[in-house]
């Protein structure tokens, strides 16, 4: 099934979707860098990767909704994308909480509940994009029908 948000040929969602991910990821590694050095400057990179993956997190699910909100009701592939996209939100909200927990301490230190909200974040974001492989790999979605291994760039016009 074809996605609805697309740019240059291609579905949007899954082209945003590697920055916030990188993000957050990056983000618990500065934290577990943060704990095994006590360098605060870690602690601050932590935070800061954390707000940016919380807010690309949130331009990329507008795209990721747009797109199952198109898909038919009583599909496998609605039921698949409603599981994604809650457990998206669920690492969203994960990490936000995360965040707001460093707000009021020195140099952005993560008290241990925020490293621990990450860590489970990390552990729903897995399942999450498992999900979304599931979407694209098994169900199709956002593959452009006419897909095969000699089809013409996205960029090239159709031939008529």
């Amino acid at each position: 099934m074809r996605s609805r948000a697309r740019l240059a040929g291609h579905a949007v969602h899954p082209m945003l979707i590697a920055f916030p991910l990188g993000l957050l990821v990056t983000a618990v590694i500065f934290d577990v860098l943060f704990y095994a050095s006590a360098r605060d400057s870690f602690a601050v990179v932590a935070a800061h990767t954390t707000a940016a993956g919380v807010i690309g997190g949130v331009v990329a699910s507008f795209f990721g909704w747009v797109d199952w909100y198109a898909v038919p009701s009583r599909t496998r592939a609605k039921r698949v994308g409603l599981l994604h996209g809650l457990g998206n939100m669920a690492v969203l909200v994960l990490f936000a909480i995360s965040w707001m927990l460093r707000l009021d301490q020195p140099t952005w230190q993560p008290p241990v509940l925020a490293f621990v909200l990450a860590v489970v974040g990390l552990v729903v974001a897995t399942i999450a994009a498992w999900l979304g492989g599931e979407l694209v790999e098994r169900l199709g979605m956002g593959v452009d029908e006419s897909a095969n291994l000699n089809a013409p760039s996205s960029l090239a016009r159709p031939s008529h």
